[in-house]
């Protein structure tokens, strides 16, 4: 997976959790320097999960002018209705307006927070200090697990942009992503109780020619599963379709 510096990462993910507006699903953000997924609370605060030296680094992001604290805050996370960990935010940046905080995890932690994070609902941060004992930030985690498999892919390949993998000549990469992306879609156009014609009508073709040459195959077989085998959300799919494509060699795929 792709390292990159925490202080290049601090500079790009600055202006992106302080923009006006209600609470987000998670979505993926990209940069020259590397991949995050980011979700934003009602009260813009931001909640980031990125990826350095190949293991999951959790960033706060607060949405305050307070002067910068002069020790670690100590808080407590919660996962739904699951224990309460403890846990503690060290500042990396103080900027006008906010203040970008790691969230300390231990490894053990880190081993099966992604995990409960995937089968969650709700991500819950409580200030665990006398003077902000009540205090809590919440963060949906509706959306994050089809964003955490599109942080998966990017790491993995380097980006999701179609242009960028022609130019870095990932013909390989590029074949697989473009194909499970159609049969994704494929999956929840069947999902609305669409028949094969109105799909292949509605996907439209990629312009690359190795894939739009088989577009109704890839159709087809997303169509020849047993309906009770669809995944109920198939972008949480995506990582491992991804990667059991990229596991055949290109010319077999081609003549597929």
């Amino acid at each position: 997976m792709k390292n990159y510096a925490i202080s290049v990462f601090l500079f790009f993910i600055s202006c992106t959790c302080s923009v006006a507006g209600n609470a987000t699903d998670w979505k993926l953000t990209s940069s020259m320097d590397g991949f995050w997924i980011k979700s934003t609370s009602k009260n813009q605060h931001g909640l980031l999960l990125a990826y350095h030296n190949k293991q999951p680094q959790f960033l706060l992001i607060l949405k305050t002018d307070s002067p910068s604290p002069h020790k670690a805050i100590p808080i407590k996370i919660q996962i739904d209705k699951g224990p309460r960990e403890h846990s503690k935010l060290s500042l990396l940046e103080k900027r006008s307006e906010q203040s970008i905080f790691r969230i300390e995890i231990d490894d053990k932690q880190k081993n099966n927070m992604i995990p409960r994070m995937i089968a969650g609902l709700n991500w819950k941060i409580y200030f665990d200090s006398e003077k902000n004992k009540n205090h809590s930030i919440s963060f949906s985690l509706k959306g994050f697990t089809a964003a955490f498999n599109d942080l998966l892919v990017a790491n993995k390949i380097g980006s999701l942009d179609t242009a960028w993998l022609i130019d870095h000549k990932k013909d390989r990469e590029l074949y697989c992503l473009l194909t499970t992306n159609i049969s994704i879609q494929a999956m929840q156009y069947r999902a609305e109780g669409r028949s094969y014609a109105d799909t292949l009508h509605l996907i439209p073709q990629t312009h690359y020619s190795i894939v739009d040459n088989h577009l109704a195959e890839i159709i087809t077989q997303v169509y020849d599963i047993p309906l009770t085998s669809l995944p109920c959300e198939p972008r949480a799919e995506k990582y491992l379709m991804f990667s059991r494509c990229i596991q055949q060699p290109l010319q077999q795929r081609r003549q597929e």
